[in-house]
């Protein structure tokens, strides 16, 4: 017994080839190119006779992008194309209009141009193309073709139908005979002369192959040269092609020139303004017209210009100050020997730069404020010397030894006084080497040593310094950081004396200002001075 009838089955089938259907339509659909990020280019053509819209636009059978639209421009068919974004075209490329087959649908063939010429742009067009044959003006061609064909063996037919009309054809039939008799005969005659005429044009066929054989390699060169100047040639009228599109277009001198009408305009008034400026010195008004035209003038011109041959013949001579400074070989090199040392001696005093810094610091232990004033000169790019005053509130210690002798018996008092009112000072010399810097020299009154590290074009620099080596105590180190966020303007944080065995290391905060010796006269000459 059957489980399915037979409508069952049917409309089974059918259902069967609906999906079938749908899914060979998505996937179709889907294998079509998306040219929606494609970019857009255009062609010019005499005709673009059945072609239409999307009609696929190929290189070498495979599709690249679509037509997506046809207008008409200057009664010839402007199309506009959209290119798949990862295809990239010359500008030489060309444009052809093709037919799939006889009576098939029409498309658009773009040949590349060479891989040296620059690439289309969006919106610019190709500059070669060349439609197909129309189908209509072939068959109108083959017709007319036929119809000529159809006069002329009708006229042959009339010619042939009358009573005598055959008589000029046996003449001619028999003039045809007579020659061909005469031309065998002269052949005959002429045998052996046209044996020879045949030898030597083999000969110099023969020859000619082997000059061709032995030059085969300069003829393939010069045919190279050939197509090299011939693609220069396109590439030139390519380039002429963009710069009269330029110019119809109005941009650049010559095409602002032509197109705009106000340009014109002003070179029309500048002409008119020459003209008439001319016109005035020719009637002698002005300078320049009575330089020209007043004799006088002329004549003390004349007399001036005499003078001044007098002059260049005096100094040619060597009279004179001039001439001897020009013509005596001794003044010259005296006068090159001061002037390199005055040269010598001004690139010193360019290199030498003074700077004044000041800041001050906050010291979280203790709340106190500590401030430095140096004064730094230098003399290299990769040296200087650092001289100035700290005011420490801490102040300077020092140390009294109290010797006593009790019952023969010596002993030793150390007692630490401070004084806080006296500064201390400091004089350092320091080199440079690339970012790195070595100081040495008195650190707040007593001998030390220091190191910088200089960073981002010496907006930020990392210090560590170490100074009073005390042998009672440990030596006092400071590391600091300074960063620059302005002109004349740094910040500063650090850790000061941070291995002290009594208790004064600390943290601290601070900021300074500093001014070469050019902002400071800058500054001096900027007071308004009062007036009486």
């Amino acid at each position: 017994m059957n489980r399915f009838s037979v409508e069952a089955k049917v409309g089974f089938f059918v259902i069967i080839a609906i999906l079938t259907l749908s899914y060979m339509s998505i996937k179709v659909g889907k294998s079509k190119i998306n040219y929606d990020k494609g970019y857009e280019i255009f062609a010019l053509f005499d005709s673009a006779s059945g072609l239409s819209f999307e009609a696929p636009v190929e290189i070498a059978g495979v599709e690249i992008g679509r037509v997506s639209k046809i207008s008409l421009e200057n009664g010839r068919a402007l199309i506009s194309m959209i290119i798949d974004s990862s295809i990239q075209l010359n500008r030489d490329s060309e444009g052809f209009i093709r037919s799939k087959g006889i009576l098939g649908d029409k498309y658009i063939e773009i040949v590349p141009g060479k891989t040296s010429a620059p690439l289309i742009q969006t919106g610019e067009r190709i500059s070669y193309t060349s439609p197909t044959t129309n189908m209509d003006s072939l068959m109108n061609t083959i017709g007319s073709i036929s119809v000529d064909i159809k006069k002329m063996t009708g006229a042959l037919s009339e010619f042939i139908a009358k009573e005598d009309g055959d008589a000029p054809l046996k003449s001619i039939i028999n003039n045809l005979d007579e020659m061909l008799k005469t031309l065998n005969d002269a052949v005959q005659k002429n045998n052996d002369d046209i044996t020879k005429i045949i030898g030597n044009i083999a000969g110099f066929s023969g020859r000619l192959k082997e000059i061709g054989d032995e030059n085969s390699n300069n003829i393939n060169l010069t045919v190279t040269n050939l197509k090299n100047a011939s693609d220069q040639l396109k590439d030139i009228l390519l380039s002429v092609n963009d710069i009269t599109k330029k110019i119809n277009e109005g941009q650049g001198t010559i095409g602002r020139l032509i197109n705009d009408d106000e340009t014109i305009i002003k070179l029309n008034d500048a002409l008119v303004l020459l003209k008439e400026i001319t016109e005035k010195i020719n009637n002698g008004t002005g300078t320049i017209g009575k330089l020209i035209n007043d004799d006088t003038i002329v004549a003390n011109v004349t007399s001036a210009t005499e003078s001044l041959k007098d002059i260049s013949a005096k100094i040619n001579n060597g009279d004179g100050s001039i001439g001897k400074l020009v013509n005596d070989d001794e003044t010259v090199d005296n006068i090159n020997n001061a002037l390199s040392g005055i040269n010598e001696f001004i690139q010193k005093q360019n290199k030498f730069r003074t700077y004044l810094d000041y800041w001050g610091e906050y010291r979280f232990n203790g709340n106190e404020a500590k401030s430095y004033l140096n004064i730094k000169i230098q003399p290299k790019e990769d040296k200087f010397y650092i001289l100035g005053l700290v005011s420490d509130p801490a102040g300077k210690e020092t140390t009294k030894d109290t010797y006593t002798t009790i019952d023969g018996v010596s002993s030793v008092e150390h007692k630490i006084e401070i004084d806080k009112d006296e500064f201390k000072i400091s004089a350092q010399i320091a080199k440079r080497y690339y970012d790195f810097c070595l100081r040495g020299g008195l650190f707040e009154s007593t001998g030390g040593l220091g190191v910088d590290y200089y960073l981002f074009n010496d907006k930020l620099s990392l210090s560590l310094e170490a100074f009073d080596f005390d042998p009672d105590r440990r030596a006092h180190l400071k590391f600091k950081a300074n960063f620059t966020p302005y002109n004349h303007i740094y910040l500063s944080s650090g850790f000061d004396n941070f291995i002290s065995d009594d208790g004064k290391e600390s943290f601290f905060l601070g900021g300074g200002l500093s001014f070469s010796e050019e902002d400071i006269k800058s500054l001096i000459f900027s007071i308004p001075l009062p007036k009486n």
